[in-house]
């Protein structure tokens, strides 16, 4: 006993040394900003925990997309990226598979420290990563699993697998429900990482996911315009917003014919693409939202709800096709909170916060 205690105290040494390191580089980078809400929907700790996980693996991606380009300076910050998001969860990976967390903060620190790149190292990044975000996905699929109303965790883990899309009679079962209101709470984070991305991408100096920081001003049409307050407010803000807009009318946010008033373009001139490693992550994660909506999300709304599902799924296109033409981040802005985020709480019965 005394020598397993031993090589435990041994073993330690590293990891908590790596634990401090991770520490350190995410108060380094992101200081200000440790949090990802779910926009105006009550948080959800297993829809946190993948969310941040989907915002991992897309920072991982990014980091062997820019070594195939041989941008090694961007697939280090990225890495530096990840780095400060795995503090959020290598608690609870560990608990189920503490081998993964020493893998993911070796491979990580690894990637963070390239001073150069071949192409055959390139290509071993590449496989890494392709690796550890399987190993990821499967760390969500046991957290999901692990909050499933049955008794049995291998039940728990054979219903989540086989749940994923509703039967024939459109009536989703308590596990189908469970899992779609986790999928959605993390999509609406994920989009929430987006506009924080965005907003850090163009140095916009406000909280573009606080919707305090957005006026509603009724027009003579049937729709409602938008205007960005002219008071910069703080980053922390994530209460007090409940108020805030839900009476609008969804229908007339769904208009496809709804567009960013043009007084709001005045106030961005003033902002300028000046961190692209940003720009990229915020670019990787809408699309990221919309291969998992077109792959999994829009299958779990009771067909009721196809309306919504269906105006969802406009709002996604039209904010990946905005980032990508480097749209103003009013106009981002202005998307996520008028055509996806009304969508996604009355397509999966989501509960605003209190």
């Amino acid at each position: 006993m005394k020598r397993n205690i031993g090589g435990t105290q041994k073993n330690l040494i590293p990891f908590l040394a790596i634990c401090f390191g991770l520490l350190f580089s995410n108060i380094m980078y992101n200081s200000h900003d440790t949090k990802v809400y779910g926009h105006l929907f009550t948080r959800d700790q297993t829809g946190t925990f993948v969310s941040i996980i989907d915002q991992v693996q897309t920072e991982l991606e990014l980091v062997a997309a820019n070594l195939a380009n041989n941008n090694v300076s961007l697939a280090e910050n990225h890495a530096t990226k990840a780095s400060s998001l795995l503090p959020r969860v290598i608690g609870e990976i560990g608990e189920d598979n503490p081998q993964l967390v020493g893998e993911l903060m070796r491979s990580v620190f690894g990637m963070e420290n390239l001073s150069s790149t071949t192409d055959n190292q390139s290509q071993n990044i590449s496989k890494l990563v392709n690796n550890l975000n399987e190993k990821l996905d499967n760390a969500k699929i046991i957290r999901i699993a692990q909050v499933q109303p049955t008794s049995n965790f291998l039940d728990k883990v054979t219903n989540l697998l086989g749940g994923l899309f509703i039967g024939n009679s459109g009536e989703p079962s308590s596990e189908q429900v469970q899992n779609s209101r986790i999928e959605a709470l993390a999509f609406a984070e994920l989009t929430d990482a987006v506009l924080i991305n965005y907003g850090k991408a163009y140095n916009v100096g406000f909280d573009m996911t606080n919707m305090s920081n957005m006026i509603v001003t009724p027009s003579n049409r049937t729709t409602s315009s938008m205007v960005m307050s002219n008071t910069v407010r703080s980053n922390n803000s994530d209460t007090g917003n409940t108020n805030m807009n839900m009476n609008m009318n969804v229908d007339s946010m769904n208009d496809s014919s709804t567009r960013m008033p043009a007084h709001m373009g005045v106030m961005d001139n003033d902002y300028y693409l000046v961190h692209i490693v940003d720009y990229q992550t915020a670019q990787a994660l809408a699309k990221k939202g919309l291969d998992f909506f077109d792959s999994d999300l829009r299958h779990m709304a009771n067909n009721n709800k196809a309306i919504f599902v269906n105006n969802l799924e406009k709002g996604l296109k039209h904010l990946n096709i905005s980032i990508e033409n480097k749209g103003s981040p009013t106009e981002i802005m202005m998307i996520v909170h008028t055509e996806i985020h009304p969508n996604l709480l009355e397509a999966y019965n989501l509960e605003l916060r209190k």
